[in-house]
């Protein structure tokens, strides 16, 4: 049985030079274990937390400095330098396209495979724009993926969203965090929806984030299992912000836990990630 695991969702912070506004400006998040989550964490550090062996990682923006996110980039370049990794920047999603392609260029980089624009709540709307088809398409014409987080349950974000990886088949749409469930009957009627695309996968994490149960958190693994398949469902940890309710090793074991064979497991902790990151 493989203890390797590959980690799509990790996010470090260097509140000494980055801004993370959100993260240490006027209103912090109201977290359990903020303090923990704030700390400052080498890549040694998390690799030693854990008994599985972590072979790499990809990198979530995380408000370095959102006018200039290639600044995140370089840093993680010298902050990363022992354990492979890609790395998810920001951009704009509904964006003027000269804007968003101007940006992208400012942020090339040999570790970026992909762009993130948090869509959740009243700002899933942007997903809506003419412009975000347009940005979109700019994506697929540049081999980089769009990392999708917003609420399944939202139905018209949900269509929306299932129609440009329709209409963008060459375009790789990862969506964060389960989707975001709350109520789980509107949130697998949108798994069904974007689940008939290809081109869309799911990572399964942020429920330190969300109120269910573990029977619930097994309920919703199970039914995208059914419907994604195991080739398009991948482990995450969201670290630091998992620490809100439990610790990185504990939270894959977990993980682990839910699997009914070893080839699941391998595949949803290790090689999809590979796969689709290409780390």
């Amino acid at each position: 049985m493989s203890m390797q695991i590959i980690d799509p969702h990790v996010h470090f912070f260097n509140l000494a030079e980055g801004q993370y506004s959100w993260l240490q400006g006027e209103n912090p998040p109201a977290w359990p274990n903020l303090k923990k989550i704030k700390k400052p964490t080498s890549a040694e550090q998390l690799v030693k937390s854990t008994d599985f062996e972590l072979a790499g990682i990809v990198h979530i923006e995380a408000g370095f400095d959102n006018q200039s996110p290639i600044n995140e980039l370089n840093w993680l370049s010298s902050h990363l330098k022992n354990l492979p990794f890609k790395a998810v920047s920001y951009n704009q999603i509904d964006a003027p396209t000269e804007q968003f392609k101007s940006a992208l260029n400012a942020q090339a980089h040999s570790s970026l495979c992909g762009i993130r624009d948090i869509t959740e709540g009243t700002d899933a709307k942007r997903l809506l724009s003419a412009n975000s088809f347009k940005n979109l398409a700019v994506l697929s014409n540049n081999q980089l993926h769009f990392e999708a987080q917003f609420n399944i349950e939202n139905s018209d974000i949900t269509k929306q969203v299932a129609y440009y990886a329709k209409q963008l088949p060459q375009l790789q749409i990862i969506i964060n965090h389960t989707g975001l469930p709350s109520d789980l009957a509107t949130w697998q009627q949108g798994v069904e929806l974007l689940a008939q695309h290809n081109n869309i996968a799911i990572k399964f994490s942020g429920f330190e984030l969300l109120h269910f149960t573990k029977q619930q958190q097994v309920t919703c693994f199970n039914f995208l299992l059914n419907h994604f398949g195991e080739q398009r469902v991948i482990f995450a940890s969201n670290f630091p912000v998992c620490q809100i309710n439990t610790s990185y090793n504990n939270l894959w074991h977990s993980y682990k836990s839910m699997c009914l064979n070893n080839n699941i497991w391998h595949n949803l902790s290790y090689a999809n990630a590979k796969h689709y990151y290409q780390v």
